[in-house]
């Protein structure tokens, strides 16, 4: 027996119960027999594609380049590769800083010819409605080594497409010579034109939707009655997340497991002979975002013992209710935190629009239409939202609100572009409805989803030419850009992009305060401010309630070790309500937890803004990649994790500077005592 296959064995924390029953029949089976039969989740075989490197690759797929990807251009009349391509190129360019100085070409997006050489299996879990229809890919780079297998799970971020995470988790799996095992969790880019009645294949093509099971998402499967509703409501579009009636959230766990077992299945096929399973492959589950909290659940989840180590960044967790969490930053305990992120999205939606006026942050606010933040500054005045009776006063208090529910001041400049590019009202729409299981013929809130006119104001049939790229550019929740908009139904004057709408209780252009207010009574279940909750509301509330309690997470890690690496200065997921209380959930769960948490100065949740915010963001992908490097020492050599600390990165002077170690330092083999976060049974301190 090798010392590899040893250190395997001793890094396996618990073999399947399946494999100790087929251990135990004969000495001739094997761990590796219970996959080698396809699973049971797959409808049909997995579609492999050889990728040769050069005209079509694993990464860069038909651009030459990494370089030449990052300004790859859609065809005309594009095929599956092409739109294959395009997503990859959004994996990179909708998630990092692409720019040299940014730390592109050094720090990450580099692959070598191996790693963009190798396999590729596509594959859909289903239960055969054809509702589910999540997509599954194992990628298998030329060097991947059947004598020293490892495998890393990459759920996709977001609602992203399957690809979503193949340029910054997968780049770094790949180049190790691992085979990467991706999955849209459910979600995806599934997006239905109801009038057109099209949607996309599971490859990205556009296709007629009618009565067919194998679309990435059918709204015509669902039992609603869409006739009414297309004729009241043209040009609208279904989206998979939001209205596919399945909360998705709550098999994000169970999905990435599933792509675990499908890599096992597919490399025990190209591999014959290689006697693949948990026992002697060493399986990483990592991902960013939703993606990270996947990855957390899968572990969470895994009875099996598929996962050997688990790297997160920036996840987004749904805490326990009333966990009775202790968060402390300096060690004073903030006032309110482990809300889930339904209920603090709705505050953000409330109040950043508003925040952004505020003295503090006006001189840095380029995003937000400033008359518009303003009425809504005095819409929550009106509605008893913030006190003050003037712009300054008004636009302070939402500021301070917004501290006061586990903003950390750090994250202030952030708020512009959240709330501008409506990351904020986004997700706040697409999780009330799925956790509602709400039908898109419900218009949760007086929201749709629909293209629009060039005024801005009407709902059209999103150009053709713009849709076809969607399922590779779309991030599922709907967005500005032509194609897919929030749209405010009951605007005055008619429906109208939610960011221009004026709101009939106010007759302002406020960002359709009516539409928050409404999002944030549903995440109570009570009145908020002065307006009142309706009994439609209330029921409304108590399925959202329903759909939150399935996406709880445990804190239970089962003795796996992993890392949570998070930016202190993220808007969009506060360190407060995830990172920080589900370290100390944790160590209640787990008295001698094997978790570090890495919490990283001037970093945020989107790497795509650091270009925009150069003096006041680094990435925090560097960080990822190395909490990898880390968790592969560990599983690999036995090499300790640093203990649990505060990193203290520090942005770049200008845009143009080049980001070097002195911006990015290495995470500490042994945290100076300023940056050690301290954890006790549900209790966490994190230096200032």
């Amino acid at each position: 027996m090798t010392l590899h296959f040893r250190l395997h064995q001793a890094a396996t924390l618990a073999l399947p119960t399946l494999l100790l029953a087929a251990c135990g029949g004969s000495d001739s089976s094997s761990p590796a027999d219970a996959f080698k039969a396809r699973p049971a989740f797959l409808l049909a075989e997995p579609v492999r594609v050889d990728y040769d490197g050069g005209s079509n690759g694993l990464l860069t797929g038909k651009a030459g380049s990494l370089a030449a990807l990052i300004t790859y251009q859609l065809p005309a009349n594009p095929t599956a590769a092409d739109l294959r391509t395009l997503a990859i190129q959004t994996s990179y360019t909708g998630l990092l800083d692409v720019t040299a100085a940014g730390g592109f070409g050094t720090y990450y997006g580099k692959v070598s010819a191996a790693a963009n050489k190798g396999s590729e299996y596509v594959a859909v879990s289903d239960d055969g409605t054809g509702t589910k229809n999540a997509t599954l890919v194992v990628t298998v780079p030329s060097h991947f080594d059947a004598a020293k297998p490892c495998i890393v799970a990459v759920p996709s971020s977001g609602s992203r497409p399957v690809y979503g995470e193949l340029g910054t988790i997968g780049e770094w799996a790949l180049n190790r010579g691992c085979a990467v095992a991706l999955t849209d969790k459910g979600g995806g880019v599934g997006i239905h034109d109801l009038d057109r009645d099209q949607s996309f294949a599971i490859d990205g093509t556009v296709a007629a939707a009618g009565a067919r099971k194998d679309l990435t998402f059918n709204a015509n499967l669902l039992g609603d009655n869409l006739a009414p509703f297309r004729t009241a409501n043209p040009n609208r579009l279904a989206l998979k997340h939001a209205h596919g009636k399945q909360n998705p959230e709550k098999d994000w766990g169970s999905y990435t497991l599933q792509s675990i077992k499908l890599a096992l299945y597919v490399l025990n096929k190209q591999f014959p002979g290689a006697e693949l399973s948990p026992a002697n492959t060493v399986v990483i589950a990592s991902s960013i975002s939703n993606g990270g909290a996947a990855a957390l659940r899968a572990a969470e989840q895994d009875s099996e013992g598929l996962i050997r180590g688990v790297v997160a960044g920036e996840p987004q967790l749904n805490l326990p209710d009333n966990a009775g969490l202790v968060v402390k930053r300096g060690g004073v305990a903030v006032p309110i935190s482990a809300r889930p992120l339904f209920d603090y999205t709705t505050v953000a939606g409330l109040y950043q629009a508003c925040a952004t006026q505020s003295a503090a942050l006006a001189p840095s606010s380029a995003f937000v239409i400033a008359p518009y933040a303003a009425n809504r500054c005095a819409a929550l005045a009106a509605k008893g939202l913030v006190t003050g009776a003037t712009l300054a006063e008004q636009s302070a208090d939402a500021l301070a609100r917004l501290h006061a529910y586990g903003w950390e001041a750090d994250s202030d400049l952030l708020h512009d572009s959240h709330s501008g590019f409506e990351f904020t009202e986004l997700v706040a729409h697409t999780y009330a409805n799925a956790f509602a299981r709400a039908s898109v013929t419900e218009g949760l809130c007086g929201y749709s989803v629909a293209g629009i006119s060039a005024s801005y104001q009407t709902p059209v049939a999103p150009a053709a030419e713009a849709f076809k790229p969607g399922w590779a550019t779309g991030g599922g929740l709907g967005f500005l850009g032509g194609a897919f908009n929030i749209i405010a139904d009951t605007s005055v004057g008619g429906p109208a992009l939610y960011l221009l709408a004026t709101s009939p209780s106010t007759g302002q252009a406020d960002f359709f305060v009516d539409g928050a207010t409404c999002l944030r009574r549903l995440a109570t279940g009570a009145a908020v401010g002065n307006t009142t909750l309706s009994a439609a509301e209330q029921a409304l509330a108590a399925r959202v309630k329903t759909g939150l309690a399935e996406v709880r997470v445990t804190g239970d890690l089962r003795g796996k070790p992993a890392v949570i690496v998070h930016g202190r200065s993220d808007a969009l997921i506060p360190v407060n309500h995830n990172s920080r209380p589900y370290a100390a959930l944790n160590r209640r769960a787990e008295p001698n937890s094997a978790l570090r948490y890495y919490e990283v100065t001037d970093a945020n949740h989107f790497d795509a803004l650091v270009g925009l915010y150069p003096k006041t963001l680094v990435p925090l992908h560097v960080y990822t990649l190395r909490a990898l490097d880390l968790m592969w020492a560990k599983l690999n050599n036995g090499t300790a994790l640093p203990d649990s600390q505060v990193v203290r990165a520090k942005a770049r002077a200008s845009a143009a500077a080049v980001l070097s170690d002195a911006n990015v330092p290495a995470i500490a083999t042994t945290p100076t005592a300023g940056d050690q976060i301290t954890l006790g049974s549900g209790t966490i301190d994190v230096p200032n």
